[in-house]
């Protein structure tokens, strides 16, 4: 009679090397194969206010950056990078820093380049985007199903001066890249699980006058920067569900 087979340690140690836990973001569209964890999707909807940055010097569309942050790890990922600022391509300059400054920092941890971009060393295209004149803004990128995370969406637009963020302080020192108010930066949490939606709190500001990528939460003097965005929604879908 035949004896049953008994797997050999040396099978076991062959059939776990076939075993591999990987995981991957996915952002606009790009995938990677991966034998990993089922991935869902995590949608930013947003929606700007077009009245309140055409009130500005420039009437330009605002800078935007979001990202992630995975709270056990503090690992960095930035989902989504206006052009300019991940390109340092500005009109007449290569370099405006107190566009983005959290990003900036965000940036630096993530890719451990203690500068900014620049057109030499441009942010990855998948990554940035021509500045939004569309009111309604959408960005997605995958994550691992019952993942946790923070968020963080950062928005300035320039020339936006008030009294308590002019162009040219008491003493007569300009606000040499024409900020304004200076960025604002909203925060949030998430749990990648198909239909939790969130919508995040807005937590700080930034300098007006020089780079620091600290946020501060002191937003006194801060005005209609409030109102550049109407509505900021981050929403988990399955990853095989188109949204609009």
């Amino acid at each position: 009679m035949e004896k049953p087979y008994t797997p050999s340690h040396q099978d076991h140690m062959r059939g776990m090397k076939t075993v591999v836990l990987t995981w991957f973001f996915s952002i606009g569209g790009t995938s990677w194969v991966s034998n990993g964890p089922e991935m869902v999707s995590l949608v930013f909807s947003i929606e700007q206010n077009k009245e309140i940055y055409n009130q500005s010097i420039y009437g330009e569309p605002p800078q935007l950056g979001i990202w992630l942050e995975e709270p056990m790890s503090g690992k960095v990922k930035t989902v989504y990078v206006t052009y300019r600022t991940g390109n340092g391509d500005f009109e007449g300059k290569s370099e405006v820093p107190v566009a983005l400054p959290a990003w900036i920092g965000a940036y630096r941890k993530e890719t451990g380049n203690n500068g900014l971009p620049t057109p030499g060393n441009p942010l990855e295209m998948s990554l940035t985007g021509a500045t939004q004149k569309t009111v309604h803004i959408n960005k997605e990128v995958s994550v691992p199903l019952g993942s946790k995370w923070l968020y963080y969406v950062e928005v300035n637009v320039a020339g936006d001066y008030n009294p308590a963020f002019p162009a040219y302080r008491e003493d007569g020192t300009p606000d040499p890249d024409g900020n304004g108010q200076p960025s604002i930066v909203y925060r949030g949490e998430i749990t990648a699980e198909q239909g939790v939606v969130s919508h995040p709190k807005l937590i700080g500001r930034t300098e007006q006058m020089y780079l620091s990528t600290a946020i501060i939460s002191d937003l006194e003097g801060i005005g209609n920067a409030r109102q550049l965005l109407n509505r900021i929604e981050v929403s988990c879908i399955s990853s095989k569900q188109p949204f609009n």
